[in-house]
């Protein structure tokens, strides 16, 4: 693992790209909780049509503030550590933040959504978590290599 090192409280543009995702993922969050109150609060039947499973939105939601907050834990960890995040572990840590909670937001539309009787099926679902996993579990061996 090359841990290419960075001048203390340098951030390279693709390092930025964390922050952008995570605020990106943060505003999508607000719009969920938003769509979730006016559903559930609001009561707004149109909305209950196309969002049978509301209870998915705030599982959506709450799962994008996760990505949003471990985002900003890896960039500012590895901005004090010195850290340069290979460009391709920090697009695919960016593809995984927006793509693994997006399915509970299809699951919110179509509840049988990703639920698959077939081996192949369920194997499809469970590799749309690689990317996170990938992307974050470098992030966590790096630091954990420079504080070691």
């Amino acid at each position: 693992m090359d841990l290419t090192v960075m001048p203390a409280g340098a951030a390279t543009g693709a390092m930025n790209w964390l922050l952008v995702t995570a605020a990106g993922v943060t505003l999508f969050s607000l719009v969920l909780a938003w769509l979730g109150s006016l559903i559930i609060y609001g009561k707004i039947a149109a909305l209950r049509k196309v969002f049978p499973a509301t209870h998915n939105i705030i599982r959506c939601h709450v799962d994008y503030l996760i990505m949003a907050s471990l985002l900003g834990l890896v960039y500012f960890s590895c901005l004090h550590l010195g850290i340069a995040l290979p460009t391709a572990v920090i697009v695919i840590l960016c593809i995984g933040v927006i793509y693994n909670p997006i399915g509970f937001l299809f699951q919110a539309i179509d509840p049988n959504f990703g639920k698959s009787d077939s081996v192949a099926g369920r194997a499809v679902v469970l590799l749309g978590f690689l990317p996170a996993t990938i992307g974050f579990g470098y992030a966590m061996i790096a630091i954990l290599g420079r504080l070691l």
